[in-house]
């Protein structure tokens, strides 16, 4: 007993192994997801007729493979290529969030979205790992670079933010905010000067925001959606049912008859959709995964000495965390806005963003053990 626990303990402070089998785990759970919930929303929203039951499975696979392939490609990187593609890769996302302003794309009354070689594309997804390499490359140079770290850190989200609100994106929006407070938050032993500076920006924000409310009525919209009580019939109040009339293991007849009518049941809804389907024993395994990669995350924050690949990592925790509980909150009917559950939701564009992210922390964290 002894030896099997020294043997999970080793594991689970190797870095990389507890990393790549959390993640390709999650993958394969949410191919089988896609695979047997799927054709609960295609019969929803009558899709079938035109696209057969497993239009989700047929889109998601693809990714998925490409997603694997990218992951291992990444962590194959060295430092100074990881900042050379992040740079590609935000300027291209720079370049795209622009068109949604110019050449707005109206799906569901949002502009989010991008249209790019006959694909529809997410570029505020695209921009996440691009943005959280720039600024942990910024606030971990020398302070004599402090002035260039702030303003170019500043500038680069209040970009962000403004198209993101005129798209309109505003779950993106916070994401961006709390990922900029964390990221200052961290550099403020290094960079003292740029993390006050960053306070008084993210006041700023706080206002600017708060202009946008009152300004935007998209904006007063969706706010009030997030945090209104659910009606009855109400998204929030299917999945909740969902849950609670669910089995340990396996499926009940009244948690299927919730599933059929869940709302976005392979999206914001895929963990309550996998509970419903397979019992909350399949959730706690899907937390549990979440937790190796969290676990994996901190071991690289805590045994490495490089102030960037110390900075990225938090900024890569950072956002997996802010996902994945606004993912529970949505779950659990707190909230009722957008939630793309990292590795098992469907959307390609996050499951590729996923991917590179973590090859990216791989690649910086392959010597720790």
């Amino acid at each position: 007993m002894k030896a099997l626990w020294n043997k999970t303990k080793n594991w689970l402070n190797t870095n990389n192994h507890l990393l790549w089998t959390s993640i390709i785990a999650l993958i394969v759970i949410g191919l089988i997801g896609m695979y047997f919930i799927g054709g609960y929303e295609i019969a929803r929203t009558n899709w079938g007729k035109y696209f057969g039951p497993y239009l989700f499975f047929n889109k998601f696979w693809p990714f998925a493979l490409a997603g694997t392939i990218i992951l291992f490609a990444c962590s194959k990187l060295s430092k100074k290529w990881v900042v050379r593609i992040s740079w590609i890769l935000g300027i291209f996302a720079f370049l795209l969030m622009l068109s949604t302003i110019i050449w707005p794309h109206y799906i569901f009354g949002s502009s989010r979205y991008a249209l790019f070689l006959g694909a529809r594309i997410d570029p505020y997804a695209i921009m996440l790992p691009p943005y959280i390499v720039l600024m942990s490359h910024w606030l971990s140079k020398d302070k004599a670079n402090r002035t260039w770290t702030t303003i170019g850190t500043t500038l680069l989200t209040l970009f962000i933010v403004w198209a993101a609100l005129t798209a309109p994106y505003v779950f993106m929006v916070l994401v961006y905010l709390l990922l900029f407070i964390i990221m200052t938050f961290k550099a403020r032993k290094n960079v003292p000067w740029a993390f006050y500076t960053g306070l008084g920006v993210l006041i700023a924000f706080v206002a600017f925001m708060a202009l946008a409310v009152v300004h935007y009525p998209h904006v007063q919209y969706r706010i009030m959606q997030m945090f209104s009580a659910a009606p009855v019939n109400s998204q929030t109040y299917i999945a909740q049912h969902a849950l609670t009339s669910s089995a340990i293991v396996g499926s009940t007849t009244q948690s299927l008859h919730w599933l059929a009518i869940l709302p976005d049941s392979v999206t914001d809804y895929m963990f309550t959709s996998m509970i419903a389907k397979f019992g909350i024993l399949v959730g706690l395994l899907i937390l549990a995964l979440y937790g190796c990669i969290v676990k994996g995350l901190t071991n690289a924050i805590q045994n490495t000495k490089d102030k960037f690949t110390k900075m990225f990592s938090t900024g890569a925790l950072g956002i997996f965390a802010i996902y994945t509980i606004m993912g529970l909150l949505v779950a659990f009917g707190v909230l009722a806005t957008a939630a793309r559950w990292p590795f098992i939701g469907f959307g390609g564009t996050m499951l590729l963003t996923w991917c590179v992210l973590f090859g990216f922390v791989m690649a910086l964290n392959r010597k720790i053990k």
